[in-house]
């Protein structure tokens, strides 16, 4: 599953609490000093304290070379607004132009973390923002107050406190939404490179099985012609039924070298080679069913459901894919076990998933399956193209292959294609 990276690293945050430390004593310096503002220096310089102490704990924990977890890192943000808050109860309260420092807090969570530390922040910014109304607090750490009393016939002041919840919740929503946005067109771009990608390998794969089919082409035709040749000079009198097997043999490879060369260079693809048809999903069904020997067809169990919607692909490149993959199921599970295929409309498209009991696969195998030329048959009974040419044919036409799978346990395949629009029902 698609994973976003953080907009901000811990190692960023890291620094960014280091420069916020700086600035903090730095201010304190200047409005004690230079501005001469009255509030206790000694218990400011301890909140400063004990937020770079934090940020020195931070530091043991990056260098242990992982990631922190979200809930650390919110967690500090959030330690971060309290430490603000005691900072701005110490020096002027609302009055205290570093207010807007709440909202960076917000910002930051939103592009660090995810929504919901996003709203944490904003939730305990506004809370902390609140709080320096409050007048019993207030009187007790303020040696200074500007305001006065928290009284309802206080326009300034309340809506000072309004008009900061307003952008404490606009900073929030905003950030959040652009960082869901921008994550979004991410996924999409990675997923137009993986099919460009695809797309890229296919062509190279059709390109070299062109050449070596036009290289190959005379010297199988002449191996074809002499076993066939060798082949009834063998049905004679007299000669062992060992050479009769081997003129046998050396015709069939050389007919399955060939199916490999069409397979190989996109010929065995219908998808390219034949338009569009409008089909109905059991239509594709029976056409693949068809493909198979009555021993294999009485081992599927078919399950369609009632009054489905048409599709709009090649029927010989559909037929292809739905037959892969029974194909597939069934050489992986032993006989007589049965494979299920179960045909549905969901959310405007048509599944058709097949599902068979054998070994399944493991994580690193599943995460492979579908790549040309990786295969777990044995040697000569595949040549691991057939998923990857169903999965070109199913995103060429709209689609998706998805494979679902763990050891012991079976594998499921999904072959999803779109719906058409006007298609007849089937």
């Amino acid at each position: 599953m698609w994973a976003p990276e953080p907009v901000v690293t811990a190692r960023w945050l890291h620094r960014f609490r280091w420069a916020v430390v700086a600035s903090a004593a730095a201010m304190l310096v200047v409005a004690r000093r230079w501005l001469e503002v009255e509030f206790a220096e000694s218990s400011a310089a301890m909140l400063v304290a004990i937020q770079a102490f934090s940020n020195v704990w931070l530091h043991l924990v990056l260098r242990r070379g992982a990631e922190p977890p979200d809930r650390l890192l919110g967690g500090l943000i959030l330690f971060d607004v309290a430490i603000l808050t005691a900072l701005l109860l110490l020096t002027g309260g609302p009055s205290n132009p570093f207010t807007i420092g709440y909202l960076v807090y917000i910002t930051l969570a939103a592009v660090t973390l995810n929504a919901a530390w996003a709203w944490a922040a904003a939730i305990a910014a506004m809370a902390g923002y609140g709080l320096l109304f409050v007048t019993p607090i207030r009187t007790l750490v303020e040696p200074q107050p500007h305001h006065g009393a928290m009284d309802p016939a206080l326009g300034h002041q309340a809506g000072m406190l309004l008009a900061f919840v307003g952008a404490a919740v606009l900073t929030a929503a905003f950030v959040t939404r652009i960082r869901l946005a921008l994550e979004a067109r991410e996924r999409t771009l990675d997923e137009v490179r993986r099919v460009a990608a695809q797309q890229e390998r296919l062509a190279s794969l059709t390109t070299l099985a062109a050449g070596a089919a036009h290289e190959l082409a005379t010297p199988l035709s002449a191996i074809a012609v002499a076993a066939r040749e060798l082949e009834l000079s063998a049905s004679a009198v007299g000669v062992s039924q060992e050479i009769r097997d081997d003129a046998q043999l050396i015709r069939s490879q050389v007919d399955r070298c060939r199916a490999i060369l069409d397979q190989m260079s996109g010929r065995a693809d219908q998808s390219v080679a034949h338009g569009a048809q409008t089909l109905t999903p059991d239509r594709v069904v029976e056409s693949a069913m068809d493909t198979f020997a009555a021993a294999d067809r009485a081992r599927v169990t078919v399950s369609l459901e009632h009054d489905l919607p048409a599709v709009r692909v090649p029927l010989e490149a559909a037929t292809r894919a739905v037959r892969t993959l029974l194909k597939n199921a069934l050489e992986a599970s032993t006989p007589p076990a049965p494979v299920q295929l179960h045909v549905e409309f969901v959310d405007g498209h048509i599944r058709f998933s097949i599902h068979d009991r054998g070994s399944g696969m493991t994580a690193s195998t599943l995460q492979r399956a579908g790549e040309p030329f990786f295969t777990t048959k044995p040697v000569g009974s595949g040549f691991g193209l057939g998923l990857f040419l169903a999965r070109t044919f199913a995103e060429r036409w709209g689609g998706s292959l998805k494979l679902a799978s763990s050891p012991d346990q079976g594998t499921t395949a999904t072959l999803v294609l779109p719906a058409a629009p006007e298609g007849a029902r089937g």
